[in-house]
């Protein structure tokens, strides 16, 4: 560790101590900030375009075993390997400033490292882990609102009238997570572009993902995304946004979108419930994963088979009170079923082909079963590959097969697109993706029927008649 500090200094006969809000490293447990070494300029990585990312996403605490949790950051880039082997070519991070809580969306500091898991070097070694792999990597920041708990920004300057929280929070209301930070002060507003600069300058990372940017006045999403597309045009920058909305893209400034609504479409359709069990409702809800509307080629980020928001649970299983917070096999059946690891496989391979991001959670690779949470019991299973279990491997190989074909298939990443086959009775839908080089028929069968000896036709919109179905 290397040398400590804090600032100092006296409100009204008080003296304070505090840290510096600027740290990149702190001790987490005081009000101590540690000094060390910059870090080294991170060497340059050419990453991946924006249309080709396949992103996997990963909680650094849970992704490592509990024995490995307090060196999380150097542990992890021990096993980045075993994302890259799956052919993903980017890492989106949950959050890794400084939080309290348990899932990273209570930031008590923006531009310091998390210090439970590790130093900012280790951090900044992880990094550039993921690029000697080849995979880019996203980091996701929460600049909505301040922790709810251990804030270290609350009352940071000693003025507090009417619990208003100090220069930080001074005239913002509240949201169930923390309160909004004073997005209306100069200064405020240079701490949170600050905080996108330090990631991507001193650790290299490729892109930032926005949490919750509908607790965030529109302008200054403008201001941000325009300065960080000014200084550094290379950087991919998402959204999460509720409800979705295609104006964050073309208003302001996003690149991409998360889509949560395309998840629960397909849990819909397969459950044949809210609309899933219409023909014409669940042609709808395909079509707007295929190509959704109003996001372009690369403005939507698809986790069809859930991301931690649809996976994870705080609350032993029942977070909504019905049990749906579950990993995507859990859902239909679990692993040992043999329609849940089909729908599981079926569901991975129509993401690939759909216009859009391709996202998949840490574990879904697996067939990891229940839900994610930080305790010893639902964090990442490593058992399952480590004790080789078939199922698993299978999963894994078709995993590795899907993304392979993704970016061996120019035309898959690409923005030309023509729907040539809707069977809402049958869930069956087929539609074309190509450029002037090559093309692809992309054949998506969502349902539990089969037909044998050519008994069903599907259009290919070239001519000579329906392509037999044997399935």
């Amino acid at each position: 560790m290397g040398s400590s500090w804090n600032d100092c200094f006296h409100q009204e006969g008080a003296r304070l101590y505090r840290r510096d809000p600027c740290a990149r490293e702190c001790d987490f447990n005081s009000s101590w900030c540690i000094l060390h070494p910059p870090l080294t300029p991170p060497p340059a990585f050419s990453a991946p375009k924006f249309n080709e990312l396949i992103i996997y996403e990963l909680h650094i605490g849970s992704f490592v075993s509990e024995a490995d949790e307090r060196r999380a950051f150097a542990a992890t880039a021990e096993k980045l390997e075993h994302i890259a082997s799956l052919g993903f070519n980017c890492i989106q991070f949950m959050p890794t400033a400084e939080f309290g809580g348990i899932w990273g969306y209570n930031s008590r500091q923006l531009l310091a490292a998390h210090g439970p898991w590790g130093s900012a070097a280790d951090m900044h070694t992880m990094v550039q882990r993921a690029h000697s792999l080849g995979m880019a990597v996203l980091f996701d920041v929460v600049l909505n609102h301040g922790s709810s708990k251990m804030n270290v920004l609350w009352n940071w300057d000693g003025y507090g009238p009417d619990n208003c929280g100090g220069i930080y929070f001074e005239g913002e209301k509240d949201t169930p997570w923390g309160k909004r930070f004073a997005f209306h002060k100069a200064e405020v507003q240079d701490y949170l572009k600050q905080a996108c600069r330090t990631w991507i300058e001193e650790y290299g990372v490729d892109g930032l993902r926005f949490d919750s940017v509908h607790n965030m006045p529109w302008w200054l999403l403008q201001q941000l995304t325009f300065e960080i597309k000014a200084h550094y045009p290379e950087k991919i920058l998402i959204a999460e946004i509720t409800p979705e909305n295609p104006k964050v893209l073309s208003d302001a400034g996003f690149h991409s979108c998360w889509l949560h609504a395309t998840h629960f479409d397909s849990v819909k359709i397969m459950k044949g419930s809210d609309g899933g069990d219409d023909p014409r409702k669940r042609l709808g809800m395909l079509k707007n994963m295929v190509a959704p509307h109003g996001f372009g080629n690369i403005g939507g980020v698809h986790s069809l088979l859930g991301s931690h928001d649809q996976i994870g649970d705080r609350h032993n299983g029942n977070q909504d009170g019905h049990g749906t917070h579950r990993y995507y096999v859990s859902r239909f059946g679990g692993k040992g079923n043999w329609h849940a690891r089909a729908q599981c496989r079926a569901w991975f391979g129509f993401q690939n082909c759909c216009k859009g991001l391709p996202m998949t959670f840490m574990g879904t690779e697996n067939l990891q079963e229940d839900w994610w949470h930080v305790d010893k019991h639902h964090r990442l299973n490593w058992g399952l590959l480590e004790g080789g279990d078939p199922q698993t491997a299978e999963m894994r190989a078709f995993v590795t097969a899907s993304n392979k074909l993704r970016l061996s298939c120019e035309a898959l990443t690409r923005d030309e697109i023509k729907i040539v086959h809707e069977d809402g009775g049958s869930t069956v839908f087929a539609f074309m993706r190509w450029t002037q080089e090559t093309a692809a028929l992309c054949i998506a069968h969502l349902a539990d029927s089969q037909w044998e000896n050519d008994g069903y036709g599907v259009n290919t919109g070239w001519g000579g008649g329906p392509l037999p179905l044997r399935c």
